[in-house]
């Protein structure tokens, strides 16, 4: 390696020295962006963690994508933009070329280079708890030309790197030997000044960013109780509630200073099978396909939606929302049908039923009731065990049923695929949320080939593919498509995202 020079040290230590100056200033209040006191934001559970590497919760995303950046990421509709990487090339089918963004630094004022993403992609990469290393299948190489050039180089034509790099956050290579990052060092709009015993997540924007967001300091607290959230946004305590309850939305529509809006997202709730995790008869039930098509064929998911979620829905007829590429639209929602369900239940020999444990995170009970009833009405015993979201994906593989919302977040159904439905292949990145070990190998062909198209029409057709061939299977049930809405304080614009990120730096006070 070769040595460092002596102005190369002064330099970056000044670099270092000033980041930590201009942080310290803006943190002291004085001039903008300060003048106003800090957003309040209530999200729905306290973020397990905030490593960007070892997590994959929509609410750390939706708080740590104010912190770091990736070369690439997407607009509020999905379209990818540059973040990072000034522009990259296609050298061929396997090699990929980015050259970085000049003159960004760090939270701590070191500079960004070549280092920090191959630093950031191998700690990523070599995650012992699961994160985004489904993000990264495939990647065979990242090294570093020089200090502004990274070369990615995969094991074959790969079609979604680019919407999976938006996944992998950069942090200075210095923090990369950490085992758990507690507090992300990022380039973005915003660093982390603190985290409150209670979970809550202090930011303040960052001076050394290329922008000049209007939200100077922002809280995110996490409140699981969705009415006590609602009555902190009522009485002025909140600014931004990322989940409005359904069922408060007409209160929050006519009440005064306060408005709903629509948060589009890309989630379907799904009701996934852990046959390993149950006991006795409901082990060998939840193996058998007949018996979860029984199950889906029980639940009422028009109900669900209208009762449930109080028709902010729609019935999903396969795993991935209708705007991700791999949507089939000629792919019919199974029926309601109990009857059927009663007699698959009797051909796969549990005609008698059998109890099941049934695991959820912070919901209503109008949310989860329509499951339980109708799944009790076809001769199953449903016990319920609701956990905050953060420990009921850490128990996952020891709950036999697991009632929850997924997004296929890079906008195509190659991300819901690869971590759910692929054979588990920790050495290759696959199956890191195929919580029930599901294992199908035509499947697994048709994902690992669509995994490597380049062509689009082609890679429709596998994505379309793969997921007939596990609906036969049902290992994972698909419920219901929603949207959300956002609780917002009325002196706050808050752009709406296909991706549910809460992205201050285009937040805009109204006065």
């Amino acid at each position: 390696m070769a040595a460092t020079s002596t102005r190369g040290l002064a330099t970056r230590r000044l670099l270092v020295t000033l980041g930590a100056v201009l942080a310290v200033g803006w943190g002291s209040g004085c001039g903008w962006p300060f003048r106003r006191a800090p957003l309040r934001v209530v999200v729905e559970s306290v973020p397990g963690t905030l490593d960007p590497h070892r997590q994959n919760q929509i609410v750390s995303w939706a708080i740590v994508a104010n912190v770091c950046e990736g070369l690439v990421g997407f607009t509020g509709d999905m379209r990818l933009e540059p973040v990072l990487a000034e522009g990259w090339e296609r050298l061929d089918t396997e090699r990929v070329r980015f050259r970085l963004r000049k003159g960004v630094v760090f939270h701590d004022g070191s500079k960004l280079g070549a280092g920090d993403v191959v630093a950031s992609f191998e700690r990523a990469r070599a995650s012992p708890v699961p994160g985004i290393q489904h993000h990264l299948i495939g990647i065979r190489a990242v090294r570093a030309e020089g200090e502004d050039t990274v070369l990615f180089e995969t094991d074959g034509p790969a079609p979604t790197l680019l919407n999976r790099l938006a996944y992998l956050f950069i942090v200075p290579r210095t923090q990369a030997t950490e085992r758990e990052i507690a507090q992300p060092i990022g380039t973005g709009p915003y660093r982390v000044a603190g985290r409150d015993a209670d979970g809550t997540v202090r930011l303040e924007a960052f001076a050394g960013w290329r922008g000049r967001p209007q939200v100077g300091r922002a809280e995110f607290r996490g409140e699981p109780d969705g009415s006590r959230a609602v009555a902190a946004l009522l009485r002025g305590e909140v600014d931004v509630l990322r989940r409005l309850p359904d069922e408060r939305l007409p209160e929050v529509t006519r009440a005064r200073g306060v408005r709903a809006q629509v948060q589009p997202g890309m989630q379907v709730r799904l009701l996934v099978t852990v046959p390993g995790a149950a006991k006795g008869a409901a082990r060998r039930a939840l193996a058998d396909p007949r018996v979860r098509r029984a199950m889906l064929h029980a639940i009422d998911r028009q109900r669900l939606v209208d009762e449930g979620f109080r028709g902010n829905g729609t019935v999903a007829s396969q795993f991935v929302h209708p705007v991700v590429f791999g949507f089939d639209p000629s792919i019919a929602p199974l029926p309601y049908d109990p009857r059927r369900a009663r007699e698959l239940l009797a051909e796969a020999g549990f005609g008698a039923g059998f109890a099941v444990e049934l695991g959820h995170g912070e919901l209503p009970w109008q949310a989860v009731a329509p499951i339980v009833e109708d799944l009790e009405r076809v001769g199953l015993q449903v016990k319920v065990r609701p956990l905050p979201f953060p420990e009921l994906l850490a128990q996952a593989r020891d709950i036999p049923l697991l009632y929850y919302g997924r997004s296929c977040t890079i906008g195509d159904a190659q991300d819901f695929l690869d971590a759910l439905l692929h054979t588990p292949d920790p050495a290759r990145g696959y199956g890191t949320e195929n919580w029930g070990g599901y294992s199908n190998p035509r499947a697994d062909q048709a994902i690992e080939a669509a995994g490597r198209e380049l062509d689009p029409a082609r890679r429709l057709v596998l994505l379309q593919q793969a997921q007939r061939v596990v609906l036969e299977d049902l290992p994972v049930l698909p419920l219901v498509i929603r949207w959300n809405y956002l609780g917002l304080s009325d002196r706050i614009e808050v752009p709406s995202r296909y991706d549910e990120w809460l992205v201050l730096a285009d937040f805009r006070w109204r006065s």
